[in-house]
């Protein structure tokens, strides 16, 4: 089984004046991808240990149990899909030195909805058993889209009594996964600490609590601190995404420190498919 990085290059020619960094999918490897997706992207869902458990303990079929936690066609899924390969996008490329990496996915409490604050949050340890101004906290704001552009801009939310950056553009994932990475930046990552260190106990992982609650206070422990943004696109949009991207995006939100986009042919049919095999085949 192959790294899913492994299906994905840097691609420096892409609209080189954007600020964005493209990778881009292998398309002629789409196949090979998917049968490669199927173990890590269950594993994000439940490990190999607690889904033998779940079979010894209810009878059930493997499939089955599979199945349950996974969720519906739509957009959950797709934005589940997005997430999930942003995790392992980061892990193995963009923050390869990460020790501490929570898989919310296995958190939710309801496969209808979406993982609850910051997208994907991890962490480098640079000593697991002392604190240090070495340590860091990565935040990954993941946007997909399968599908085309719509024509509508942005409206003001009707309960907000100011203007946002998005108001009134056109809509654009690229711009949408920025300016939520920037909510991370501002609010949502710190939010996020509180809410994992709660699962956790819920779920008596004591060694995780512990590793985050080292992040709970960057007042008494200094770590540094990385947000990016990442919009997973189908290649046929990105020409559109790009021509609706605005000029002072990334000017306008500094907090943000790098801009993925990550265009994949067919990628409605891709992420279908993974989710359609992974019950009888991870």
């Amino acid at each position: 089984m192959a790294n899913l990085s492994d299906y994905f290059t840097l691609n420096k020619s892409l609209y080189p004046s954007s600020g964005l960094q493209f990778y881009v999918f292998d398309s002629t490897k789409e196949s090979a991808f998917i049968n490669d997706c199927l173990i890590p992207f269950r594993k994000a869902y439940i490990p190999d240990a607690d889904l033998n458990e779940r079979i010894k303990i209810f009878g059930g079929k493997r499939a089955d149990e599979i199945m349950e936690l996974l969720p519906d066609p739509g957009d959950v899924m797709s934005g589940d899909f997005g997430e999930i390969l942003t995790f392992y996008l980061a892990c193995q490329i963009w923050s390869p030195n990460v020790n501490v990496c929570p898989m919310k996915w296995r958190f939710k409490d309801k496969k209808k909805a979406p993982s609850h604050y910051t997208d994907i949050i991890l962490f480098e340890f640079a000593d697991l058993k002392n604190p240090s101004s070495n340590d860091a906290l990565f935040t990954y704001e993941v946007k997909t889209r399968s599908t085309k552009l719509g024509n509508k801009p942005y409206q003001k939310h009707t309960k907000k009594s100011f203007v946002t950056y998005k108001d009134g553009k056109d809509e654009c994932t690229i711009l949408e996964a920025v300016f939520d990475a920037n909510k991370d930046a501002i609010e949502r990552a710190a939010e996020t600490i509180p809410y994992l260190k709660i699962r956790c106990k819920d779920l008596k992982l004591v060694d995780l609590y512990n590793q985050i609650n080292r992040f709970s206070n960057p007042c008494v422990t200094t770590y540094r601190k990385e947000h990016n943004a990442v919009a997973i696109i189908d290649t046929s949009t990105i020409k559109e995404q790009i021509a609706r991207m605005p000029s002072d995006l990334l000017s306008a939100h500094p907090k943000v420190s790098n801009v993925y986009c990550v265009p994949i042919n067919n990628l409605k049919k891709i992420y279908q498919q993974v989710y359609h095999d992974m019950p009888n085949k991870a």
